[in-house]
């Protein structure tokens, strides 16, 4: 355990009280593993504690090791991803260093005996199919430190590397859902911290998968009127379907018409644009993060109806 206090010189004479800071660390100091560094000090807006290279600027810092105070202190700190010296640091919103302290990281492959060091380490339980566009449960242990996910990257990729939005945060839950990319392929399931050091990694392929293909009816409604908009057996009504309005031949993920969910029997149920135009209903499925219409139909929506008591004054 190491603890450091450096006290700021007076400001303006002895009427200025001087700010002072402490920081104290405690936990393995191996490279990517997360440690609790204890603070006192102002407290003030955007005040952080973190590992910065020895004898940096204040506005200096180590990405990813680091933590605002405003987060609690204690403060969990995600230790750099390659051993070596680095300084501990209290540091102003303002980059004033109010305390510092030399710290020794080592490696993640090294293990010290005397000093009762352990080596980051990781592993991961995938289970459940290998097939695009469906979410893979993946239990795990490891550090769980700032900025830890769990997800997929190109085979013999950077730290830094990933997939699409084929991943999860550590700090969302154990097991973790990663979604598996529609158009499937050879990747590495990983273990990253966040300073971006590769735990451990399993080589997985995912099988492309498929999209339904969905058939909707063309309609015409006033502006703005109520829609019961009917789904055949060929809708699959999962969870996180969609029926988006768009404008006729606007990008795929436009829903400036309206959008609700599908429900799990019955109509879709919604209101007509209140614009006049050329519209389409699109079913809209959700794979590995993203919306994907697979049916569409024609929506002419015409000016308001001012027989139908609905729009009389």
């Amino acid at each position: 355990m190491f603890r450091m206090v450096l006290v700021g010189a007076l400001l303006g004479g002895a009427a200025v009280q001087a700010q002072s800071a402490g920081v104290e660390i405690s936990g393995p100091l191996v490279a990517g593993q997360s440690v609790t560094v204890t603070w006192s000090g102002p407290n003030g807006q955007n005040d952080w504690v973190g590992v910065a290279e020895p004898g940096a600027a204040g506005s200096s810092w180590v990405p990813g090791s680091w933590a605002y105070t405003s987060a609690g202190n204690p403060a969990t700190v995600t230790l750099p991803g390659a051993g070596g010296r680095y300084e501990l640091r209290y540091v102003t919103g303002g980059n004033e260093i109010l305390a510092a302290q030399a710290i020794e990281v080592a490696a993640p492959a090294v293990v010290s005996g005397g000093g009762g060091l352990v080596a980051a380490t990781a592993s991961l339980q995938p289970s459940g199919a290998l097939i695009g566009g469906s979410p893979l449960s993946v239990a795990w242990s490891g550090p769980n430190g700032q900025g830890d996910w769990i997800g997929l990257a190109p085979v013999g990729g950077a730290g830094s590397s990933w997939v699409g939005s084929s991943y999860a945060y550590t700090n969302s839950g154990n097991p973790v859902s990663v979604a598996l990319p529609l158009s499937g392929g050879s990747f590495e399931l990983r273990y990253v911290t966040g300073a971006n050091v590769v735990l451990t990694a399993i080589p997985i392929t995912v099988v492309a998968g498929t999209l339904p293909s969905v058939t909707l009816t063309a309609m015409t409604a006033p502006e703005g009127a109520a829609l019961v908009i009917p789904l055949g057996p060929d809708a699959p009504r999962a969870a996180d379907d969609y029926l988006y309005i768009a404008p006729a031949g606007a990008a795929p993920g436009d829903y400036s018409g309206g959008y609700v969910p599908i429900p799990a029997e019955g109509p879709v149920r919604m209101n007509a644009p209140a614009a006049a135009g050329q519209w389409e209903m699109r079913y809209v499925v959700t794979r590995a993060g993203e919306y994907i219409p697979v049916g569409s139909a024609p929506l002419v929506v015409t000016g308001a109806d001012y027989k139908s008591p609905r729009f009389r004054p």
